[in-house]
């Protein structure tokens, strides 16, 4: 069984099972903590929803309370919590923490509105670990790390960083470390490493250049600082960390492009690594070569932390695959596409032209060269995600985003949808990960008892002709017909709209009579020296050298005598078939 989904509309919220049932789940909501046994009934519109990362729990907030549920098929009430009009959500990195905000309070000016609570315990406590108040619902969470032992919190131009191990959790006041630049920062961001870091970003004011800078986590005063970078043309930014944490991404934006070629301003890329705990072994600071002006459409990290993906550029857009070091390792043909996602295991990649675009999908094969191996078309989609097991995709059609024709489509990596559900209203829509935690027989979740990797629950591995298709997939195929799912890739919709200058390019001067059809070819990709990865180049240079080696041993053959240098050549020639077969060449003909 692959991992469940859920689908949130304006008054309820679904779960499925995954592939190939995908049979929906009604939770009963059993069991409450503090109600003991019976029914918990749930009435009233759903204002948000939420999974935690850890697959552990599911949050909704109504009205009048905010509910978290557990189990296998969420059968089970943790805790209700007496809260009103909690508009926003959020799991830390682990799951033991749920943070809320509340709606603030007019009439209330010391309403502290932002809750923390510790869901790890049991039973969970009715009262709040820590309170305070944020009056927007933008920036409002503490940051937490990864293994949810530190949290972050901004007190104007200081960071304070508390252990949550020990008596001083959540206590401010007295915090284990503390970090103050000389230059007040707008953004920062935790890594989410072992031993954690923090990366702060300071704007251009003043004649000033913006910094970077990644710093440690040590008790007191941080002073030190693994690495920096300055520049120019950066009023806000965007922070991405590798999972790894040794390295991350910061997409910066001017909120005018001078050159008045965007509309959006202008973007730059810079990544910052180091090696070692804390940057022992030292740091990097680079600004990504992009060789093309336009914006910057998307940037995603690997999941192995060893490279990074990047469309920029005006339409048609670039693609490009970059190492550690900020180097180009490969690059694809100039397409219209806007979206790029890994696929959880590193071996495919999804990249899709969404929002104003066709909405065109190609999965490559990371493990051959960037080899596209399927493509379909999921047109107005505004959520596109991986399945936890790398072999599904989810994609939706969401309100606010479109009003109309929303819904969710999952479909298998080799271009085949399998399953589809159809919404009046849809808002949100997200995959469970697997829970690595036993589940005991009342419904509560043990701490630490890891189950072992082939007892998790993943995506089957299959192969397209071994696909279930449901048979709601039929059904919507005949009711859509031009609606239905091709692995041919986007195709133009009948009847599109055509501007006035290009039907009368298609009309002979001075008639009404259409020109006759001419016959048209399609031009041949060339693959140019920048479209060509150094893997790629590497292996054309040792293929010319068996070439030679080949025509060597012809003379050799026919008696001819070879220096000491054309004997020493064929004798090199195993050793270039094992650098060959490193580079993943699998013995295809040599082109003369």
């Amino acid at each position: 069984m692959s991992s469940q989904l859920f689908a949130r509309t304006s008054s309820s919220v679904e779960v499925f099972q995954g592939y190939p049932s995908f049979e929906q789940i009604t939770p009963s909501n059993k069991k409450s903590q503090n109600d003991g046994e019976g029914e918990s009934e749930v009435e009233g519109k759903v204002i948000q929803s939420l999974l935690s990362p850890c697959g552990r729990f599911m949050a909704k907030s109504y009205e009048n309370k905010v509910i978290l549920l557990i189990g296998e098929n969420w059968e089970n009430t943790l805790i209700e919590l007496p809260l009103k009009n909690v508009y926003d959500l959020k799991f830390s990195p682990s799951g033991n923490f749920l943070s809320t905000w509340e709606r603030p309070l007019v009439d209330d000016a010391e309403h502290l509105n932002c809750k923390i609570w510790h869901l790890n315990e049991h039973p969970v406590s009715t009262e709040p670990k820590y309170s305070y108040k944020v009056s927007t619902q933008s920036s409002w969470t503490l940051q937490f790390s990864q293994l949810d032992d530190y949290a972050i919190k901004s007190f104007g131009k200081e960071l304070r960083i508390v252990k949550l191990t020990g008596e001083n959790a959540f206590n401010f006041d007295k915090p284990f470390a503390t970090l103050t630049p000389e230059q007040p920062f707008t953004t920062y961001q935790i890594s989410p490493a072992e031993h954690p870091t923090i990366c702060t970003f300071t704007k251009e004011k003043s004649g000033k250049p913006a910094q970077l800078t990644i710093w440690p986590i040590t008790t007191g005063k941080i002073t030190k600082q693994i690495v920096t970078k300055q520049f120019f043309k950066a009023d806000s930014c965007h922070l991405k960390w590798n999972s790894l944490g040794n390295a991350i991404l910061c997409l910066t934006t001017t909120d005018f492009d001078h050159s008045n070629k965007s509309y959006y301003g202008e973007n730059n890329l810079y990544l910052l690594s180091f090696q070692g705990v804390n940057g022992s072994l030292g740091g990097e600071s680079v600004r990504v070569p992009l060789g093309k002006e336009g914006p910057i459409h998307d940037f995603q990290w690997s999941p192995t932390s060893r490279q990074f993906g990047v469309i920029y550029g005006f339409m048609p857009a670039t693609i490009t695959f970059f190492n550690l070091k900020g180097n180009a390792i490969h690059s694809l043909n100039e397409q219209r596409k806007n979206t790029l996602e890994f696929a959880p295991n590193g071996k495919y990649i999804l990249v899709g032209g969404f929002g104003n675009l066709q909405g065109s999908v190609d999965i490559l094969d990371r493990h051959d060269k960037f080899r596209c191996i399927s493509k379909f078309s999921a047109a107005n989609t505004s959520v596109c995600k991986w399945s936890p097991g790398g072999e599904f995709i989810l994609t939706a059609t969401t309100s606010p985003r479109l009003r109309v024709d929303n819904g969710l489509k999952v479909w298998h990596y080799s271009g085949t949808l399998v399953f589809v559900k159809e919404y009046k209203e849809l808002l949100k829509v997200d995959w469970r990960t697997d829970c690595p935690f036993r589940i005991i027989k009342d419904g509560y979740l043990t701490n630490g008892n890891k189950l072992k990797d082939e007892e998790l629950r993943q995506d089957p591995k299959l192969k397209k002709h071994q696909l279930e298709i449901h048979p709601v997939v039929t059904q919507f195929n005949l009711k859509n017909p031009n609606k239905s799912s091709s692995n041919s890739g986007a195709k133009k919709p009948a009847g599109a709209y055509k501007p006035p200058h290009a039907r009368r390019a298609n009309v002979v001067p001075g008639t009404n009579k259409p020109r006759s059809p001419q016959p048209t070819s399609t031009p041949i990709p060339q693959t140019t020296a920048s479209q060509t990865s150094p893997e790629e180049k590497k292996i054309r240079s040792l293929l010319k050298k068996l070439r030679a080696i080949d025509a060597l041993k012809v003379k050799q053959a026919e008696g001819a005598k070879l220096e000491n240098t054309q004997v020493t050549k064929i004798e090199s020639e195993p050793k270039i078939l094992k650098e060959l077969e490193l580079l993943g060449w699998k013995g295809e003909k040599i082109d003369s």
